[in-house]
């Protein structure tokens, strides 16, 4: 079945026009007026020069005219780049040269980053301003119809372990079939109010964004992630659930008026992009708030694992079972199955896969064992067949639900005059779960503290990435006969953070 998501919009305004379908920036669009919005945008990308196969970069924050430029884009074939916004411009700029957008539409307050990235000649509109100007002057009638099924619809950008971002590249089906999964997977119904504040640059933003229509349900977008406002937004829109990182979800229970707040619509929330520590699973169910965990990545479109609800807590600490139209193992080095309680990597087969990275043949082979996505994560199955994660081959720290490679790291660092040897590791951290830490051989004499470093990095790599602790050595780092780096060694000398 080939599927064009803009389409899917347009089926909903069809069936269920007059429902609320968003709610975003204090303004309200049923689906008719969604769809509206996003065939004018549509029309507006044509008028750009923007044709089937063309690359739309987004870097924006959450609001309406990024739904519609993503259903727009759909409607016509081309391919929507989400950037986020937290990167640096350097790395901004990387992604723009990579993926060649025919147009750039970005929030006025990222204008600098786009102006200090170097604009490589494509064509830029402010969100809040032309761009919008643009859209509310185009046609709202459907565009002819266009591509989807196989065909790239999104680009989503991780960082790469040698340093270089990646393109993961989902097409109309995939991300499809990520919604039709969550869908037959949780307590969805039709006429739900489901909050989003995970930003729209990830697929767990779009792959909500892209359910909601699938269900029929009202999206509720703020710009940002506020606890005390989410938990007021909450009451008043009647959020039925949710789903955040666990640094987002622990914000909201330590808000003073989380013990207060109106919470009686909320059914569930899901948590997921790191683990989840069981003490906050139990706390949010002593106000009968049951918190599911999920497993995922960019390359399966969000979702691949979960905890359901009647097991939140009997299995808190487990990543959970596969989604309804998803499978999942645990191989060993040769690739072949290993039994409940061994550890080996996690492999993912679905429809909804990601198709490989953009222009990057050689990483898209690396990254399958046949039909199967290799994760690089290492795990156990119980005998239930409940996944629980052990490590992650690929070293990637995840702090606050962003991914930091830690190559991506020590490949600026290593340019800072006072260090000899540098390796990034990840220590746990209580409000981001864990945060990078520069484990650095000064040079003789030469004076390195943590704000230098951060300072060294600032504008070479978002700051989320730069490193939060620092733990100084006379002697050079551990390595094994290889020469790699031994990271679990150095992870066990640092002990607990301060």
């Amino acid at each position: 079945m080939d599927i064009n998501i803009g389409r899917l919009l347009a089926r909903r305004a069809l069936l269920d026009g007059d429902h609320l379908a968003l709610v975003a920036e204090e303004r309200r669009f049923s689906f008719r007026d969604l769809n509206g919005e996003a065939c004018r945008a549509a029309h507006a990308l044509v008028a750009s020069g923007v044709r089937a196969g063309d690359r739309v970069a987004a870097l924006m924050r959450n609001g309406p005219d990024y739904v519609a430029l993503y259903y727009g884009a759909a409607k016509i074939g081309a391919i929507l780049c989400a950037i986020n916004w937290r990167l640096a411009a350097q790395e901004i700029d990387y992604i723009l040269g990579d993926s060649e957008p025919k147009l750039l539409v970005h929030g006025i307050e990222f204008a600098p980053a786009v102006s200090a990235g170097g604009r490589r000649g494509l064509t830029v509109s402010a969100a809040e301003t032309g761009w919008r100007a643009q859209v509310a002057a185009a046609p709202a009638q459907e565009p002819q119809p266009a591509a989807g099924g196989g065909e790239p619809l999104v680009l989503v950008y991780t960082s790469g372990t040698t340093g270089r971002p990646k393109g993961a590249v989902l097409t109309h089906n995939q991300m499809y079939w990520a919604s039709a999964t969550m869908a037959a997977s949780h307590d969805y119904r039709p006429g739900d109010v489901n909050l989003v504040p995970t930003p729209l640059f990830h697929v767990g933003g779009l792959s909500f964004a892209t359910l909601f229509v699938h269900m029929g349900a009202t999206l509720v977008l703020p710009r940002a992630w506020e606890p005390g406002a989410v938990l007021a937004l909450i009451a008043k829109e009647r959020i039925n659930h949710f789903f955040a990182v666990p640094a987002m979800v622990r914000s909201l229970l330590e808000h003073p008026d989380f013990a207060t707040a109106d919470l009686s619509s909320l059914r569930w929330i899901l948590c997921g992009g790191a683990p989840v520590p069981p003490e906050l699973i139990a706390a949010a169910g002593q106000r009968g708030i049951p918190v599911q965990q999920t497993y995922g990545a960019t390359e399966t479109a969000g979702p691949a694992t979960l905890v359901d609800l009647a097991h939140a807590s009997a299995k808190a600490g487990s990543a959970g079972l596969p989604y309804f139209h998803t499978e999942l193992r645990i191989v060993d080095a040769a690739g072949a199955e290993l039994a409940a309680g061994e550890i080996g990597e996690v492999q993912v087969k679905a429809p909804h896969v990601f198709s490989g990275y953009w222009r990057n043949p050689e990483a898209s082979r690396a990254a399958f064992a046949g039909a199967w996505l290799k994760t690089g994560d290492l795990g156990r199955r119980d005998a239930d067949g409940y996944l629980y994660l052990v490590d992650r081959a690929k070293d990637v720290i995840i702090t606050g639900g962003e991914n930091v490679y830690p190559a991506e790291l020590e490949a600026v660092l290593r340019e800072h005059p006072g260090i000899v040897e540098i390796a990034v590791v990840g220590v746990p951290d209580r409000e981001w779960g864990e945060v990078p830490c520069a484990v650095v051989v000064p040079e003789p004499g030469r004076t390195v503290t943590l704000d230098s470093l951060r300072a060294f990095c600032e504008g070479r790599v978002a700051r989320y990435k730069q490193p939060r602790r620092l733990a100084l050595r006379t002697a050079p780092l551990p390595r094994n006969a290889s020469g790699k780096v031994l990271k679990h060694e150095l992870r066990g000398a640092l002990g607990p953070p301060a």
